[in-house]
């Protein structure tokens, strides 16, 4: 149990900062940084919640097939997306956008898929134990 809250943990603590950002009327971040300007941030900011989600999908559900918690990312991440699209829309001066709920999708999947190959590229780097006994 104590694995699965401390795996949780920065998913949850990402998730609370991303509805305290949604909740700011004017935030004072600057888009124009970002390529695609405001659905870049939109697909960033939920690659990193896709990315955090499956790390700790993986450490929660190791017995379970990647593909598996792969699916079980992609439907938290987009339904959180929703949920956050629908909070915008009761806040002044936002608004909710389906089209920053696709870059929000598009970024949850990007974020759980790098983290999905980053354990496939360690474990292959991984000696086999036939080889170091």
């Amino acid at each position: 149990m104590r694995r699965r809250r401390y795996a949780w943990a920065p998913v949850i603590a990402y998730m609370v900062t991303i509805w305290i950002v949604s909740s700011l009327s004017h935030p004072s971040f600057p888009v124009e940084l970002f390529p695609l300007r405001d659905k870049g941030v939109h697909f960033v900011e939920y690659a990193v919640l896709g990315f955090l989600a499956m790390h700790a999908g993986l450490l929660t559900f190791h017995r379970r097939p990647a593909a598996r918690i792969l699916l079980f990312v992609l439907l938290f991440g987009v339904l959180f997306g929703l949920l956050d699209e629908i909070h915008q829309a009761f806040v002044p001066g936002r608004s909710a956008d389906v089209r920053d709920l696709v870059a929000d999708s598009i970024g949850v999947l990007a974020g759980s898929l790098t983290r999905l190959l980053a354990r496939v590229v360690r474990d292959r780097a991984r000696p086999t134990d036939e080889a170091h006994p």
